[in-house]
């Protein structure tokens, strides 16, 4: 099996090219499906396949900030990614407990500070020490 590739999922469908013989196929996915192995139809090939089902890419962002909560408190992240609709974010251990879902922050980010403008966020996930956050000034739906 190869390395594993990403593609954009649209009405629950891809268009699946074979990284071996380039051959090219539209492919139905369940919904809610993260990753699927696909076999390629003329060749064999079998790969794995990340299923992207957002509307706007993420960029690999990275770089240290600072998330500052109604209650002044500041907490030390790290940014792993970002787009138009938010950020996902990692903490250090523990530091995510002191925020809960639905908290309205801030961003203070000390080596570009236009980078997060100075619009509302809110905390849309926690899983562990990493956090989804929304920008609430782009909603989507």
């Amino acid at each position: 099996m190869a390395r594993t590739r990403t593609y954009q999922v649209v009405d629950n469908r891809i268009r699946y090219i074979c990284s071996n013989c380039q051959a090219k196929r539209s492919l139905p996915v369940p919904p809610r499906t993260r990753s699927r192995s696909v076999r390629c139809h003329k060749c064999g090939f079998q790969e794995r396949c990340n299923l992207n089902r957002r509307g706007l890419p993420r960029e690999q962002q990275s770089g240290k900030a600072d998330i500052i909560r109604k209650d002044g408190k500041e907490i030390s992240i790290d940014i792993c990614d970002i787009s138009p609709g938010g950020v996902g974010v990692s903490t250090t251990p523990g530091e995510a407990k002191a925020l809960s879902l639905m908290d309205e922050i801030q961003f203070k980010c000390g080596w570009n500070p236009r980078l997060f403008a100075s619009g509302r966020y809110v905390v849309k996930s926690i899983n562990g020490n990493r956090l989804g956050i929304q920008n609430m000034a782009y909603r989507s739906f």
